[in-house]
């Protein structure tokens, strides 16, 4: 069975192509095999879609901000409000 933890916040799941939430997934999850539970936390992972028992599970990840480097974006810049300049 798949915990709650496992599905982290920004994470969209589709069965059959509509999005459910993390509960149904919970309750669907105890009817899988351990393979299907760990091929399930890979795509929490990296996203990617397959089929469990005849329905087609879909799995969009996070996305993360890059910058014009393609490093991951850490948001603006800390500053000392108290700072003079």
């Amino acid at each position: 069975m798949i915990s709650p933890q496992s599905i982290r916040k920004g994470i969209i799941i589709k069965f059959d192509g509509v999005v459910v939430d993390k509960k149904t997934v919970i309750d669907a999850s105890e009817g899988w095999s351990p393979n299907h539970e760990v091929l399930f936390k890979k795509l929490l992972k990296q996203g990617g879609q397959f089929k469990i028992n005849g329905v087609l599970v879909a799995v969009t990840p996070e996305e993360k901000t890059f910058n014009s480097r393609g490093e991951t974006d850490g948001g603006a810049p800390k500053v000392d409000p108290l700072a003079r300049f």
